[in-house]
């Protein structure tokens, strides 16, 4: 019986895990941005955007603060919404 129990629960689980978003290069990031398939990103952290293409769904990629310095701002002028969020603690 506690078996049972034991395999329903860790069934449950297993199923109620989401699927973790796909990681796309900044390549593809950037191709994704030119083909006009993003309205909005959002930045965590200054760390990762995350987002969702019409074509290709939910993704993510790196943010490097030094790097993509001026990259909220093209993305901006490119109609793009641009979104700022931090980790709840302890994440």
């Amino acid at each position: 019986m506690i078996l049972l129990v034991a395999l329903i629960a860790g069934a449950a689980g297993f199923y109620a895990v989401p699927e973790p978003w796909p990681e796309l290069s900044r390549a593809e990031f950037l191709d994704e941005i030119r083909a006009g398939h993003i309205q909005s990103i959002d930045i965590e952290d200054q760390d990762v955007i995350f987002s969702e293409s019409t074509t290709r769904g939910r993704f993510f990629t790196k943010f490097n603060k030094a790097r993509d310095a001026g990259l909220p701002d093209k993305l901006r002028s490119l109609g793009i919404e641009v979104w700022y969020s931090k980790s709840p603690p302890g994440i």
